[in-house]
């Protein structure tokens, strides 16, 4: 089996990508790249990197890489991604999501399509045993046609821990395409999430190719008993509840109209979800595969969603997917002053303090 060379760009949540790589088999962590240079040695001492930059372009162009992983900040991933791109590399791994607007993620997408570079997007969630067990459940009839998938998340935000849930919402629906959104957020304190503008509250409902519809919402609070980042799927003849654990391990529910109701517990030694996503790249660029499932192709879908939701919010209408929109919406309401901070006082939820708003980014 071929080994491939793997570099990555931005070293905090980085350093997962860099445990999926060093256990997965037919790759390995060939240089790493983060301005912050004792980061960049902690990360390169743990793994044994012998390359080891702060600089992206030059990792680039000194490094030799198959395989490179963008997992900087959102703001960082469509220059990053095209900057990768401009390189004869044969797979790039974007974090999630994938941009802050639809017009950075489509080019993103087109740039791979077009120098056949395989684009991953970091919803490393599609490996969860219990999300492929119930994407192959609905695929064969067990809650007849789908209706609607509801799911929600106590804190975190749209574009942060939203991105996940819609994505694999889309996952065990069969990844149709999306056709509309309608959305409302709230934003009356100013609020970021690792350095890019994020709302208080958000509300969204999605139609999709199919007749179902997706209903998401984000710091709202809890859904009756449900624990926090449960899915509740409903069909014509049945429904899946996706419930997780403690951690990031998800029991699932069937009730179902035209086979036995069944109750799988969450997995005790989960697959490593970072070692998944090395292992089927791999296997994707050896040929062993089709494809991928966190293929950027996909990942765009979830993404047009969240875009029309923030997007329906900003115009007060239901937004048509593909939408028109290239820019970044909500960034856009803030602007225009369609959402007006109430309770000043810059904060990053990723950060548990309050500071001036100048240092935000």
């Amino acid at each position: 089996m071929a080994t491939y060379r793997a570099g990555i760009i931005g070293l905090n949540l980085g350093q997962s990508h860099a445990r999926g790589f060093e256990q997965a088999e037919g790759i390995e962590v060939a240089a790493v790249c983060d301005i912050d240079e004792n980061r960049l040695e902690e990360v390169g001492d743990q793994y044994d990197v012998p390359g080891r930059y702060t600089d992206a372009e030059t990792m680039l162009q000194e490094a030799a890489l198959d395989v490179v992983s963008v997992a900087t900040p959102a703001s960082l991933h469509p220059a990053m991604t095209l900057l990768a791109a401009r390189y004869p590399v044969k797979a790039i791994i974007s974090e999630k999501p994938l941009a802050n607007s639809m017009g950075e993620a489509e080019s993103m997408v087109n740039a791979c399509n077009r120098a056949g570079i395989k684009l991953l997007c970091g919803y490393q969630g599609r490996h969860f045993g219990a999300f492929e067990t119930a994407r192959n459940l609905i695929a064969d009839g067990a809650i007849g046609n789908p209706i609607v998938v509801k799911v929600g998340v106590e804190e975190g935000g749209l574009a942060n821990q939203g991105s996940h849930l819609i994505d694999r919402a889309l996952y065990v629906l069969g990844d149709p395409d999306p056709i509309w959104a309608l959305g409302q957020v709230q934003r009356e304190t100013d609020r970021y999430e690792r350095g890019y503008v994020c709302e208080d509250l958000c509300f969204g409902i999605a139609a999709v190719n199919g007749g179902a519809r997706i209903v998401y919402d984000n710091d709202i609070g809890p859904h009756g008993d449900l624990t926090n980042r449960s899915f509740v799927i409903a069909g014509d003849d049945g429904t899946i509840t996706l419930e997780p654990d403690t951690g990031l391990s998800y029991g699932l529910r069937l009730i179902s109209a035209n086979r036995d109701d069944c109750v799988i517990p969450p997995e005790t030694d989960p697959l490593d979800h970072m070692v998944a996503q090395a292992n089927e790249l791999v296997a994707w660029l050896d040929g062993r595969v089709d494809g991928h499932r966190q293929d950027g192709n996909h990942a765009i879908k979830s993404q047009a969603i969240m875009m029309a939701i923030y997007e329906s919010a900003r115009t007060h209408t239901a937004v048509d997917i593909p939408m028109q929109t290239k820019l970044a919406p909500l960034e856009a309401a803030i602007r225009d002053g369609s959402l007006v901070v109430r309770y000043p006082g810059a904060y990053d939820i990723r950060r548990p303090f309050v500071y001036p708003k100048d240092d935000v980014g």
